[in-house]
């Protein structure tokens, strides 16, 4: 996990770029915690939900509750359980690819209902202070693979350039490398790689180059906005 992140991208003019994800440094991380810590105090005081007020709001208005939450789990539980099958070493090709239609299939399942909640609660201030993380890191850590030069001068130029496909990519990139430092462990662009019919379709040659639906949902999302002004709560009139 020490080693920089390579990932290829494209330019402006859609030509091919390599770039990395330079490991930052203590004082980078430090200051990146600043910013999440400001960011998130920013939100706050112009009104923006917390998380905890987001759950308390959706189970309020029974938009979430307990019964969500429990038939959320048994989706987890049967993926944990349809997972287990797989491992078993007599499973033949057709046997093995049966199982991972059937954990893709559960697990799309649990990714819409789960969206419920998650599309609710996506603007908290939480999410905006890590969102304010990751840019700081891009515009910090993000070099040209080839020429060792930073990308961005600063997080207002990364924002400026947020039509750029590099961009997002970037952001990717920052997100997956906080993922690492969170799992301790090295984790691909494609996080659905991780997934363990991805996994054993891959150990048998089975999988297709693209990406299937369960992929296509739940990969990470490298969704980023400008920089906004928070609307301040009013009183009701």
């Amino acid at each position: 996990m020490g080693k920089d992140r390579i990932f290829k991208t494209k330019d402006k003019d859609d030509k091919d770029l390599v770039l990395k994800f330079a490991r930052p440094s203590q004082k980078i991380l430090n200051k990146a915690d600043l910013v999440f810590r400001t960011s998130f105090s920013n939100a706050l005081r112009e009104g923006v939900l917390t998380a905890a007020e987001v759950d308390k709001i959706l189970r309020e208005r029974g938009i979430w509750d307990d019964d969500k939450e429990l038939e959320a789990e048994k989706f987890r539980t049967e993926i944990g359980e349809l997972e287990e099958k797989l491992k078993d070493p007599t499973l033949n090709n057709e046997q093995g690819k049966a199982l991972c239609e059937k954990i893709t299939s559960v697990r799309i399942n649990l990714i819409r209902h789960n969206s419920i909640y998650t599309t609710v609660a996506d603007n908290t201030c939480e999410n905006m202070a890590n969102e304010a993380r990751n840019q700081y890191l891009c515009a910090t850590c993000i070099h040209d693979n080839k020429t060792g030069l930073r990308v961005y001068k600063d997080v207002e130029n990364f924002q400026d350039r947020l039509d750029e496909a590099a961009a997002l990519d970037a952001y990717r990139e920052a997100m997956i490398a906080s993922l690492e430092a969170q799992t301790g462990r090295d984790l691909p662009s494609d996080l659905t790689q991780e997934y363990a019919e991805n996994k054993w379709l891959a150990e048998r040659g089975l999988l297709d180059g693209d990406s299937d639906d369960a992929a296509e949902e739940e990969k990470p999302k490298a969704k980023v906005k400008k920089k906004r002004k928070v609307r301040k709560k009013t009183k009701a009139s």
